[in-house]
């Protein structure tokens, strides 16, 4: 079973005794959420200088539910996007389009709730760029509140080139290392560094289909590390968290 948990990216739900009525209703006021008035760059340059709102969730994640709440302050609702594109990435360089959805006007009431735009039906990606391609006629563009519902038991940039197996995850004594080379078929390296960027294990070599306890749980601090793989241009990141 997946444990999901709910990246809130713009703006505060509203809270209050009311709220087993409407769970998810959101408040009426602009300064809350995102407001773009003048175009730029995007960082996805296919996109040209556009409104748009980026999101580095911080690591990789597998991506499911995304919900929106469109600009909802009663005298601004044609701020709201109706049109917008999805890309993502695995790096913040470059970009797949995930899609172009078409949201609903908000109500400009303190009861509005949102609406499910997506289901990212499992993407990984660290960063999300939603782009305005039109409102609902006004001057600027403007969300109050974005969702992401996200498993996070990941956090794995592999490439299928490189696979690894590390085990056990989370790992408490010993933590091992074996190796599958789908076609690289050149020297292999691994390094370990912290959550902070911290060299724990400089580059050292391992060998296809090979075994190495590559962490001992006696000589590092619990928390979360990163094991990255190398053969020639191709590269794999993963996450293990330590536990005390």
């Amino acid at each position: 079973m997946k444990k999901l948990l709910s990246i809130f990216l713009l703006g505060m739900l509203l809270q209050n005794s009311f709220a087993q009525c409407f769970p998810d209703r959101h408040n009426t006021t602009w300064y809350d959420g995102w407001i773009s008035c003048q175009t730029a760059p995007s960082p996805n340059p296919s996109r040209g200088n556009s409104h748009w709102v980026q999101y580095n969730l911080g690591e990789t994640y597998v991506l499911h539910e995304l919900f929106i709440w469109n600009s909802n302050a009663p005298d601004l609702l044609d701020w709201g996007m109706q049109e917008i594109a999805i890309d993502v990435s695995y790096d913040g360089v470059t970009w797949t389009e995930y899609g172009v959805f078409t949201l609903n006007q908000a109500s400009g009431f303190n009861r509005y709730e949102g609406e499910l735009v997506a289901n990212f039906n499992d993407t990984k990606a660290k960063y999300v760029l939603i782009t305005g391609l039109n409102n609902f006629g006004g001057a600027c563009y403007g969300l109050s509140e974005v969702k992401i519902n996200v498993d996070n038991t990941v956090g794995v940039e592999e490439n299928e080139c490189l696979m690894a197996n590390v085990y056990p995850n989370p790992f408490n004594n010993e933590l091992k290392l074996s190796i599958k080379d789908n076609c690289t078929n050149k020297k292999i390296y691994y390094s370990v560094m912290d959550a902070l960027g911290r060299v724990v294990i400089h580059e050292a070599q391992i060998n296809k289909g090979e075994t190495q306890e590559i962490l001992s749980g006696s000589n590092i601090k619990g928390g979360i590390y990163f094991v990255t793989l190398r053969s020639g241009d191709v590269i794999s990141k993963i996450k293990v968290i330590k536990v005390n």
